[in-house]
């Protein structure tokens, strides 16, 4: 993800429902990308409708998501929308050497998997 914000100049926040790992992690910049963790009692998207709300130009976000109602909702407000399986098609499309194993984890609640693919796309810096 992070390569992907590199190549086409823009930022991006991953918001992870769930508590953090540790709570130093709870948020994190790892250059064009932001990570975030929901605060106790929200939801990863509580934070993303809150992200949109508060954005000065929401149409200049997109969010990736395959929630049904957080999609309308955002797309309501004026943000772009990508479903999850729109967006990894054009991930996908991105003309770069990818490094050995850098692909998304087999799950996504692999919240330790995510941080590695994080960790080793911010060394190619």
């Amino acid at each position: 993800m992070a390569a992907f914000c590199r190549a086409k100049n823009v930022k991006a926040t991953l918001v992870f429902d769930g508590p953090p790992l540790r709570t130093d992690l709870a948020a994190q910049d790892l250059g064009p990308l932001s990570l975030r963790v929901p605060p106790p009692g929200q939801d990863a998207d509580s934070v993303i409708r809150e992200l949109v709300e508060r954005a000065p130009r929401p149409a200049e976000i997109i969010v990736v998501t395959s929630d049904k109602a957080l999609f309308s909702y955002c797309r309501t407000l004026g943000a772009a929308v990508l479903r999850a399986h729109e967006w990894n098609a054009e991930e996908r499309k991105q003309p770069r050497g990818r490094l050995e194993g850098a692909d998304k984890p087999e799950r996504e609640d692999d919240v330790e998997g995510w941080l590695r693919r994080f960790a080793r796309e911010k060394k190619e810096d």
